[in-house]
């Protein structure tokens, strides 16, 4: 039996957006109160829900994961919008979702517009077309704004925001103008971090009172490179740096350089532009000097990789030792400090006493890390675990809402049990029945819960691959400004073991996830493993060392 309008249940949606150029000329209460208005002149006085999606994107069909919920459960009978535009501008997802409603036998609604199932594609492609042609529009104004020099997102670290303009913040400023000083008198990135650490100033983010800012926060080498590089420091207005991959997208990309829009002495400068060529210069400089034949080095005078390597016999830490003892000269290098204290496995010795001689110069060692991470940088495996790592985002999102839907479907089957139990307590169900329906709602209940169970360790799982991600970004691009530090490498590996040759043991092996041309070129040539803290272990064999 067909139901009557009061009688179906009906959820209004409305969508503003700052997508919709042009056509925000109501607020989204007037949307709301314009189908409430609607609903009462047409009798749908069963009105379920109200949803109001304020600046959501009308390409983001995520949007409609409750209602597609609800609708499967058999909760709502009609949706109403005020046009095809509210429903979405994304042609595919658009058709995609009214055939889900279709088949839901939900019915669609349009307030100041007939719904037409033939004719609604057509609909759908305008609409995705007008969303393509107003974001071109949004992004040539956008850049009209920046071109002026009126458009700031947010000021620096610095300076403060005043209006459409950039004022010189008294407190920061002179912070910046003594990072510039400090390196003029030859101070490095990770010296003049560690000072500024100590005299207790507040990092840029702190300084800004973000809350994503912890009190445990410190300087890094990274911040006092992003100022040094910063040319808005001599008055410079710097934009335009980024775009949307797509106007269906949220994701954006660094754009080149020569794309960027510059206007010269836009704001008062804190830093000359003669003291900001000149740390430049030395900095170009710099960067030449630490490469060799394209490999970057490192000073070898900080013990960048204690804790990080191991020796593959006995399985202790390597140790540093100073070139020069007594008389002879020697290379900085590292050793197994076993084999250093308790010297060499004598035959029918202690148990467990002495090591083999591992050494490993540090120049040769720097020369293999910088050409490891150089070659790790452009490897295609990386590169495919990355675009892997997009359809991770995608599952998580299937993940959490499947997890929210469990959770949904406990909550209501834990009512129906309650529901029958006060029945028999009420004598309203006989007790055959009453036991019939505990059995099978208990049933489902465990069943839901051990779904449950699963679903939120699958997002455990991505959760911690996501952070894998993470950290190959923010590890390489430090790495790549800066060089090796102590603390990327302590992010970037788990530990590295050097192995001489026929020492490696098949238990290794397994242990350490070796594929069989890694074990056996270890075993015949000696060499180091690299455990890296994602993906696979890597080895480099064949070496002097």
């Amino acid at each position: 039996m067909q139901k009557t309008n009061n009688e179906k249940r009906v959820v209004i949606y409305c969508r503003e957006s700052r997508d919709d150029y042009g056509e925000n000329y109501e607020r989204i209460e007037t949307q709301r109160d314009l189908l409430v208005k609607y609903c009462k002149t047409h009798g749908y006085t069963n009105i379920v829900d109200i949803i109001m999606d304020d600046d959501k994107s009308g390409t983001d069909f995520r949007r409609f994961e409750d209602i597609k919920y609800k609708a499967k459960n058999k909760e709502i009978d009609v949706i109403i919008f005020k046009n095809s535009a509210r429903l979405g501008r994304n042609q595919k997802e658009a058709l995609n979702f009214v055939e889900y409603l279709e088949e839901q036998k939900v019915e669609i609604i349009f307030e100041d517009e007939q719904y037409n199932e033939e004719m609604f594609g057509l609909y759908a492609w305008f609409n995705e077309r007008r969303a393509r042609d107003d974001s071109k529009n949004i992004r040539r104004n956008l850049r009209h704004k920046i071109e002026e020099g009126n458009l700031l997102v947010k000021a620096i670290y610095g300076y403060d925001k005043d209006g459409k303009h950039l004022v010189i913040n008294k407190e920061t400023a002179p912070i910046v103008q003594e990072i510039f000083d400090l390196y003029l008198r030859g101070w490095g990135y990770k010296r003049i971090s560690t000072y500024l650490n100590k005299k207790g100033v507040p990092t840029p983010s702190q300084a800004r009172n973000y809350t994503n800012a912890k009190k445990t926060d410190n300087w890094k080498a990274q911040h006092i490179v992003r100022i040094l590089d910063d040319r808005r420091y001599i008055g410079d207005y710097v934009g335009g740096h980024t775009e949307k991959l797509s106007f269906k997208s949220k994701k954006t990309r660094l754009k080149n350089q020569e794309e960027w829009i510059v206007i010269e002495n836009h704001h008062e400068p804190i830093i000359d532009r003669e003291t900001f060529e000149k740390v430049k210069e030395i900095r170009n400089i710099r960067k030449k000097s630490e490469y060799n034949n394209g490999l970057r080095y490192t000073d070898v005078s900080n013990n960048l990789y204690s804790g990080l390597l191991y020796c593959g016999k006995c399985g202790t830490q390597m140790y540093k030792r100073k070139g020069t003892i007594g008389a002879k000269i020697r290379p900085d290098s590292y050793l197994c400090k076993k084999y250093c204290i308790e010297g060499a496995i004598k035959e029918n010795g202690k148990n467990n006493y002495g090591c083999m001689s591992h050494r490993i110069r540090i120049d040769y060692l720097n020369k293999i890390i910088n050409s490891y991470i150089e070659n790790l940088i452009e490897n295609p495996k990386l590169k495919k675990y990355l675009i892997n790592n997009v359809e991770i985002d995608t599952n998580r999102i299937k993940l959490e809402l499947s997890l929210n839907n469990s959770k949904q479907k406990i909550i209501q089957l834990r009512k129906k049990y309650n529901q029958i139990y006060e029945d028999k307590l009420n004598n309203l169900i006989p007790n055959f029945l009453f036991k019939e329906k505990q059995i099978e709602l208990e049933k489902k209940i465990k069943m839901e819960e051990i779904k449950e169970q699963e679903i939120a360790e699958k997002l455990i799982d991505i959760k911690d691959q996501e952070n894998k991600e993470k950290l190959i970004y923010e590890v390489i691009e430090d790495i790549k400004e800066n060089g090796l530090t102590k603390e990327e490498l302590s992010r970037l590996f788990n530990k590295i073991i050097i192995y001489n040759p026929k020492e490696i043991t098949k238990q290794e092996k397994d242990l350490y996830n070796l594929n069989d041309m890694m074990y056996n070129e270890l075993y015949e040539n000696g060499g180091l493993t690299f455990h890296l803290k994602f993906m696979y272990p890597q080895t480099i064999t064949n070496r002097r060392m």
